[in-house]
């Protein structure tokens, strides 16, 4: 009996050992779930607890919208002189220097003109002479020669008419024998040579007559060779002494004392600055939204801060390449009464294309989106809700809003927080 309590003994300790094993074994998954558990809370309650992001919105208001084109541009004179040289010599005199006011008439500068002057004076006594002859050609020739031509021809006549009325009266008396044959053919010989002496001196005559004419033509041409020539040496001999042809200003000097300058070279360039022509550059798709009589802003990196206003004056009905862009040359007419905007000088131009009063406008920064398919995130009710809108014209900093959005409603600005639909945010205005 003894021994089988033993062996019964020998057998329940280890199934005891291994119950309570596998109770602790037990007892520690327990532990373990129940720390799962409660880390799974805690973690759901710090979420449900962490703050909000913050997104700063922005009110959507009413302004007046300004739509611009920005583009560069060129400043020209509206008007501009510029004043070359007629003359190949050099340059005696320089009484101005560069962006000088002037007067018209006040003389520039002056051009060494002696050789232009000496020729002047040979021209005119060419013309005098070309005037003589023509006198004496619409004369029949020169005056002595026609004169003894007159003469002989008068005299000639006169012994032929003579001999006419003897040899008339001779015949006569022949017939009445009183006169004999002899004397009659001889008297005859003497009228046959009268008249073939007024035929010389007639067809004589009448080549100094044909001559007299050509020589008029000549002299005639000669004359208009001789004034044309006067003329325009003239203005040459004129024209060395360089003035202002208007009020205005000397915005180019090319000229140096002493150089010698070619004719056509230029030698300074004037014009009245008050008011310039600035040519805007735009681009090819901007052109559409352009017409004459817009307000056009000009800023000039040499004065910072200084605004020139004008207005567009003509908008041109094609492009033309400028370096890499296709372009419309458009003209504007600026105000430049301080004379402070130089000509040939690269500015930047602002072209107002559209104004509109009390307009729906939400910030560029807001909008997202391609083409007509855009949208903003309008905050609501403590969340974002993606909104598609509408937009009309545009500014740097603002889009019109034609639908979508209602004055007052607060739209989301992109930042660091990843905007999306339906998102609890915590709202910042932004100043």
């Amino acid at each position: 009996m003894q021994r089988r309590n033993q062996e019964r003994s020998s057998l329940g300790w280890p199934l005891r050992a291994h119950g309570v094993e596998m109770i602790s074994k037990r007892r520690v998954l327990v532990g373990i779930g129940i720390a799962a558990a409660a880390v799974v809370l805690l973690v759901v309650e710090l979420a449900v607890r962490a703050p909000l992001p913050d997104v700063t919105v922005v009110p959507v208001t009413r302004q007046t919208l300004e739509s611009w084109v920005s583009t560069n541009g060129t400043v020209q004179p509206k008007q501009a002189y510029v004043l070359q040289s007629r003359l190949d010599t050099f340059v005696t005199k320089l009484d101005v220097v560069e962006g000088q006011a002037v007067r018209k008439g006040q003389l520039l500068l002056a051009l060494d003109s002696t050789a232009d002057v000496a020729q002047l004076a040979q021209a005119r006594q060419q013309l005098l002479t070309a005037q003589q002859q023509l006198q004496d050609a619409r004369a029949g020739g020169p005056p002595d020669e026609v004169a003894e031509l007159t003469s002989d021809l008068t005299k000639a006549l006169a012994s032929r008419d003579q001999l006419a009325a003897e040899q008339k009266t001779l015949e006569q008396l022949v017939a009445n024998h009183a006169a004999t044959q002899d004397q009659l053919g001889r008297n005859g010989l003497k009228l046959s040579q009268a008249d073939a002496d007024v035929k010389f001196y007639q067809q004589k005559k009448d080549a100094l007559a044909r001559q007299a004419q050509f020589n008029a033509d000549q002299a005639s041409l000669q004359i208009k060779q001789a004034e044309a020539e006067i003329s325009d040496l003239t203005e040459k001999v004129a024209s060395a002494s360089v003035v202002a042809p208007v009020d205005g200003t000397v915005y180019a000097l090319s000229a140096r004392l002493g150089q010698y300058v070619h004719v056509g070279d230029e030698l300074a360039a004037v014009a009245d600055l008050h008011a310039v022509r600035v040519v805007a550059y735009v681009d090819e798709m901007d052109l559409g939204s352009l017409a004459t009589n817009q307000l056009v802003q000009i800023q000039w990196d040499a004065i910072p801060g200084r605004i020139w206003i004008g207005r567009t004056e003509l908008v041109p009905k094609q492009v033309v390449p400028y370096k890499d862009r296709s372009v419309g040359e458009v003209l504007c007419s600026v105000t430049n009464n301080d004379l402070r905007l130089l000509p040939n000088t690269h500015v930047d131009v602002r072209i107002r294309v559209e104004q509109r009063a009390a307009s729906l406008v939400v910030p560029r920064a807001a909008v997202q989106g391609f083409g007509r398919d855009k949208y903003v995130y309008v905050y609501r009710h403590g969340r974002l809700q993606k909104q598609a809108i509408q937009v009309g014209i545009d500014s740097t900093s603002r889009f019109e809003v034609l639908s979508g959005l209602k004055e007052g409603d607060l739209v989301a600005i992109p930042g660091a927080v990843n905007l999306r639909d339906g998102l609890q945010v915590h709202p910042v205005e932004a100043r």
